[in-house]
């Protein structure tokens, strides 16, 4: 078994692409008003306008994780740029030295190192 997509069903894709963009500092391999498609190492991160199932496209609760070398250049970076931080850089009792920032449609990015 390989986990290797995520769908995030969102209200605007071309708003949540152009967030997504700026927080990871990737652009997308496609993108249009109803999709967009990021690669982040294997994974593949989409953004969806609609479902094939009727959904809500409030994420709260939802927490993506990346890893990334360096976490305080992401957050410099991200600050500069305007993000909304919404947790500084901080150790975690789980092992990870983890920022939190604010994405599209209520889902949070966590850009965190392990120590």
């Amino acid at each position: 078994m390989k986990l290797n997509q995520t769908d995030l069903i969102v209200s605007n894709v071309v708003e949540a692409t152009e967030k997504i963009k700026r927080l990871l500092d990737l652009e997308p391999d496609f993108a249009d008003k109803n999709f967009a498609q990021f690669t982040v190492g294997e994974h593949s991160l989409m953004l969806s306008l609609e479902a094939l199932v009727p959904m809500e496209t409030i994420h709260s609760g939802t927490i993506l994780h990346i890893e990334v070398d360096d976490v305080n250049a992401v957050e410099a970076r991200l600050k500069e740029d305007g993000q909304n931080i919404l947790n500084a850089p901080l150790k975690t009792d789980w092992g990870t030295y983890s920022l939190l920032v604010e994405g599209p449609d209520q889902v949070v990015f966590d850009f965190y190192k392990m120590t």
